[in-house]
Order: structure tokens, then sequence, then C-alpha cells
């Protein structure tokens, strides 16, 4: 029973991890596959949400859509 437990509990764990890993590369694949100029700025920014308390991975999400047009 405890050993169940706990590979149930490795499961969940490892999961976990890919989710969040998952997550952090999100903006950066979303930006290359758009061709943004500034793709690995946003892909930078999809990381460091992972380490910074500031929500910054939303505005990684809607840097990665909005492409500048020139002027």
């Amino acid at each position: 029973m405890k050993i169940c437990a706990l590979l149930i509990l490795l499961v969940l764990l490892a999961t976990g991890l890919a989710v969040i890993f998952i997550l952090a590369r999100l903006p950066g694949q979303i930006a290359h596959a758009h061709a943004h100029p500034q793709a690995e700025a946003v892909t930078v920014a999809g990381w460091c949400s992972l380490l910074l308390p500031i929500p910054l991975w939303p505005l990684a999400m809607v840097w990665a859509y909005y492409k500048p047009t020139a002027r």
C-alpha cells in the first residue's frame, strides 16, 4: 500500500513538473511560430516567469501574439 502511494506521488510530481516546463516554453514557441521579431526575448520572459514572483507569464503570452507593425 505504501509503495502504491509513493508511486502515485512520484507520477503526480513528474506530471506537475512536465506541465510547468511546457507552460514555460509556450510563449517562446508561439513567438517563433509566428516569426515574431523579438522571439528570443519572449522566450526568455517565459522562462524567467518561473523564477520571478511577478506575473510575467501572462505578459509573455500577450507579447508572443503581439506583432509590432513598421511605421
